[in-house]
């Protein structure tokens, strides 16, 4: 979703200097606090507004003032907004005083402060004194003979007790400081009542919104704020700890409810009703209507399978013991659900990057009331250190598959990295524009850690004569001297060179970028790899997602790996790959080559 004109955090700018402007300065500045929340959503963090609707309210007017969202972008917004109000079952009918909650921009990951807690913390406006600020919607009253607060307020803003009324009487108070009793005002006494225009302002809200209050920033209501994000069981741990039978993994993983205590009675003309045991007998029940039932022992009980059979049609039977292994317990449900369920390993390009994934078992959903297919991977680990990076689980859920990995080991404790640990993308990622030829092999031979000095004088024996002539330098990290020459150097005297000692490194104009970077690579023996695999988690690639990045990866002894990628890299990948401790720089296609792709696309 991308949202059009001006971002959120340029809307509170541009509120902050109107108000600036509006009020003069005062030696007592307050900042009004807003809170959001963050909502996990779909591998994206989603900057959120908690609401409580108001009569008259209707969600697409509320969606078009909060979220600022073009018209292009307004379906999947609505979507968004669908599924982080599940208890909104129709958003046609929204009633008064519902909570609900309000998408207002996709964020990347660590772009606010305090994102990873859950709620963020935004000044909404700063206005010097508020006392003084509110005078400018008020108007100065002298008091008369019978006059009290309340007429006066009551007749600006409505009857005694409703809502507006008791807004006013809070204005009041607050641009009438001097007035510690409402009741006690006297004949000739100035004081000011506020205008109800105020009520209008963008800014009015948050004076007595309990979720921004001057130089408070108090938590957000409980029953609207959630948990931290996590996108979903294979981040985690607490998740992990409730699912203490083999079956309550499988019904959380398939997004099933488990039934394991209680009876179900089944009619029986003429006989007594069959009972059904679900502490004998479990259920996971799906929102399709499709039910698994689960045996625990081997008695027959065909008859009384036929009677269910007859009441519940979508029904699978699977024969299970407390003996047996989780593994051997979601084998047996999926064979239950048939041979098609099950899917191939999945696969698909972006940007040039091929990204493979495989697990124990893979299986599909097709969203409600809608089309688009979500992939469901799963895969059983032994040990917390076997997850993938969070990076990799969102950047996998933007593209409808989530991974959903279920610890089965006896060690279950929190994982430690024994790897490098975070990097700042902007420290090691840099981007190569290879449109020109010279300025690439500058740009080349720096980001791999060498210092590259252009057109160098040298000079070398020829013919019984010295001879000076001008190249570009730079010493590799053996030590040993390189020449890249770009065609100024012919005949004898290349060779004549390199019995000085120098490697020339000979470049042609129609060199592309891959050729060049592979001669240099080669003159320089440093071990690399082309077209490089990642895999994403600490375990075999059978069960793993695998990221093949077209380009190279150096490996140089003593320096950090360096990737040389053609591909422009999703952040999620730039941030796994960071974290590697891999440093990355990007390679820019020449006009002539994106030119060609573009013919190609067309």
């Amino acid at each position: 979703m991308k949202i059009q004109g001006a971002s959120l955090a340029s809307v509170f700018l541009v509120i902050i200097i109107l108000a600036c402007l509006m009020f003069p300065r005062s030696a007592y500045n307050a900042f009004l606090y807003k809170n959001y929340t963050i909502r996990y959503d779909r591998g994206w963090d989603i900057l959120c507004d908690p609401y409580v609707v108001k009569k008259d309210d209707w969600l697409y007017k509320l969606l078009k003032q909060k979220g600022e969202i073009a018209n292009r972008d307004f379906p999947e917004f609505l979507e968004i907004f669908k599924r982080i109000n599940p208890h909104i079952h129709d958003i046609n009918r929204i009633r008064a005083g519902q909570h609900i909650i309000i998408p207002l921009k996709k964020l990347n990951p660590a772009s606010m402060s305090g994102q990873s807690s859950g709620v963020v913390t935004i000044p909404f406006v700063t206005i010097p004194n508020i006392s003084e600020a509110l005078k400018t919607y008020s108007s100065e009253y002298t008091v008369q003979k019978g006059d009290c607060i309340s007429i006066l307020i009551s007749t600006r803003y409505g009857p005694y007790g409703k809502e507006p009324y008791k807004q006013g009487i809070k204005l009041f108070r607050l641009i009438n400081p001097d007035i510690k009793d409402l009741n006690r005002i006297y004949i000739g006494q100035d004081i000011l009542i506020p205008d109800p225009a105020i009520l209008g302002q963008p800014w009015y809200h948050s004076l007595f919104d309990p979720s921004a209050d001057n130089n408070k920033r108090p938590d957000m209501n409980r029953s609207i704020l959630t948990s931290k994000k996590t996108p979903g069981v294979s981040v985690s741990e607490d998740r992990e700890k409730q699912q203490t039978t083999h079956l309550s993994k499988v019904s959380s993983v398939l997004d099933g409810k488990l039934f394991n205590n209680g009876v179900y009675y089944f009619p029986r003309p003429g006989r007594e009703d069959l009972a059904l045991d679900l502490s004998e007998t479990p259920l996971i029940e799906f929102k399709n209507g499709t039910r698994i039932l689960f045996l625990m022992d081997d008695k027959n009980q065909e008859p009384e399978l036929d009677r269910v059979k007859s009441f519940w049609k979508d029904l699978h039977i699977v024969g299970i013991t407390p003996n047996h292994s989780v593994k051997y317990v979601f084998d047996a449900v999926f064979k239950s659900l048939g041979k098609d369920f099950l899917k191939k390993p999945l696969s698909f390009f972006d940007q040039g990057v091929k990204v493979e994934v495989r697990g124990e078992w893979i299986f599909d959903k097709i969203a409600e009331k809608g089309n688009s297919v979500r992939h469901f991977c799963i895969s059983l680990i032994d040990h917390p250190s076997e997850r993938t990076p969070e990076s990799i689980l969102r950047y996998l859920d933007q593209n409808n598959i989530v991974l959903k990995e279920i610890l089965t080991g006896k060690n279950t404790a929190a994982q430690k990295s024994n790897g490098p640990g975070p990097h700042k993308s902007g420290e090691t990622v840099s981007t190569i524009d290879s449109s020109d030829q010279k300025s690439f092999v500058n740009d080349l031979i720096t980001a791999l850690g060498y210092n590259y000095s252009p057109n160098v004088s040298i000079s070398f024996p020829y013919s019984g004569v010295q001879v000076n002539t001008v190249s570009n330098l730079f010493t590799g990290s053996d030590g040993n001297p390189y020449l890249v020459d770009f065609g100024d150097l012919y005949g004898h005297a290349v060779s004549a060179i390199q019995k000085t000692g120098f490697t020339i490194i000979q470049i042609k104009h129609d060199d592309n970028a891959h050729v060049v970077i592979q001669k240099i690579l080669g003159a320089m023996d440093v071990s690399y790899t082309n077209n490089p695999s990642f895999l994403a988690a600490k375990r075999p690639a059978i069960h793993n997602t695998v990221l093949t990045i077209p380009g190279f990866l150096v490996a140089d002894a003593g320096k950090p790996r360096i990737l040389l990628s053609f591909a422009t890299l999703h952040n999620g990948i730039i941030q796994f790959l960071t974290n590697q401790g891999v440093k990355i720089s990007m390679i820019q296609p020449s006009k002539k080559v994106t030119q060609h792709i573009n013919k190609v696309k067309k």
